[in-house]
Order: structure tokens, then sequence, then C-alpha cells
């Protein structure tokens, strides 16, 4: 199957958060991939270029132009769940109404 690199987030050292088109969350440690690195993707050894590492939507990319194959990357990362904000402080609009009954004149 064919993936894509939506969203990547740097974390620390040579790992990576991704989020792929299939809402999977998946982390990807590529720091045995860098040790024999050469030609191009020597740059990405150094960590302060690493950093510098961006989703084209399709899939992660560097400054340099080095890019690496989304689905590589799919079976690399392990998976994580990513949970979703559900309390949320109220708005004005969530507040109780509440009515005051006009007294009647008898």
């Amino acid at each position: 199957m064919l993936h894509t690199v939506k969203k990547a987030k740097y974390l620390d050292g040579y790992r990576v958060q991704l989020s792929f088109d299939d809402k999977k969350v998946k982390i990807v440690d590529l720091q045995d991939m860098l040790k024999d690195a050469k030609n191009m993707f020597l740059a990405l050894k150094e960590i302060n270029f690493f950093k510098k590492v961006k989703s084209d939507g399709t899939t992660l990319v560097w400054p340099n132009g080095v890019d690496l194959c989304p689905d590589v990357l799919y079976e690399m990362g392990k998976t994580v769940t990513v949970r979703k904000k559900t309390s949320k402080p109220p708005s004005s609009s969530d507040k109780p109404q509440t009515r005051i009954a006009a007294k009647s004149k008898r």
C-alpha cells in the first residue's frame, strides 16, 4: 500500500514523529540508517541540520534535497497512540441558561 507523510515533528536525537494519510502516527528512529551515511545523507548526521526535517505532504524532506520513501518510513516506524484532548474549558455558550419566570399579578 502506498502511504504519504502528512506531518512530521522532530522529537530528539534522530527520532521523528510522523502522521500518515491513514491517520496512524508513528515514531521513526533514523540513527541506525545514518550510521554509515555517505554523499547527501552525510549532512543529516549533523543534528542541527537533521532538525530541519519537514513533510512536503508526501514524505520527509531536508533542505539539501534528501527525501525518504514514505512506505519504508511506515514500515520502520513504531505506532504510537495519540490522545485527543477531551476536556475543554467551558465557553459562555456551554453555561446553563437560567430563566426567571415573571411573577403574575393577582
